[in-house]
């Protein structure tokens, strides 16, 4: 990224959290006039609450998903690079990114949704994820098979490696497979959980 793109991305960061926090801060200030019209409009009492709380928890959402991004870049695409030289992978961003939001999302409910035990919430969402576990063992394979390869850093985006009987230079390394393009100039995926396994040559 060239110093403009990171300049108009910095700039449009900075717009699109003005726009967050001056929307979350509106809900607030016209808290009694939002209140007022439920009261003369034709949506019944008991139900004036909760579309107050659901907006509020949407326009908290968006403020929410606006600081991770910027935080994921500060944190992933600036004191990264200036520690090691090039930014952080993308595996390692998108990790850190569902963390968050799934942080951020249990906070809200807990907050915004009345009537939900936060304990109960927990259970149901960990039993769910027992499914979808089981359903996509393979997927996480690689991811964690992805998250291994860049903790133990046998090669970098830039490197020659021969794996799986391929050789080439590391274009990407995402939550699914290794992208490698040969010296026949073509594309070859190999999944995080197969690398990890192979003898991997770097050259």
């Amino acid at each position: 990224m060239n110093p403009s793109q990171r300049k108009n991305k910095i700039a449009l960061f900075f717009v699109t959290l003005a726009i967050a926090i001056l929307a979350v801060s509106s809900i607030y200030v016209f808290d009694e006039a939002l209140r007022t019209r439920l009261n003369h409009s034709m949506v019944k009492n008991e139900y004036h609450e909760t579309i107050l709380n659901i907006t509020k928890m949407v326009l908290w959402s968006f403020l929410a998903i606006v600081v991770i991004r910027g935080l994921n870049s500060l944190i992933f695409g600036f004191f990264f690079r200036l520690r090691k030289g090039y930014e952080a992978p993308n595996l390692v961003r998108n990790i850190f990114s569902i963390i968050a939001y799934v942080i951020v999302f249990t906070i809200f409910s807990k907050i915004f949704i009345t009537g939900v035990d936060l304990t109960t919430l927990l259970a149901t969402s960990t039993a769910f994820g027992l499914i979808i576990g089981l359903a996509l063992q393979e997927t996480l394979g690689n991811l964690f098979a992805g998250a291994s390869l860049h903790a133990d850093k046998p090669f970098q985006v830039g490197d020659v490696i021969t794996v799986s009987q391929h050789t080439g230079v590391v274009e990407s390394v995402t939550w699914r497979a290794v992208k490698i393009r040969t010296f026949t100039n073509h594309i070859v995926l190999i999944s995080n959980s197969n690398a990890s396994k192979e003898y991997i040559q770097v050259f």
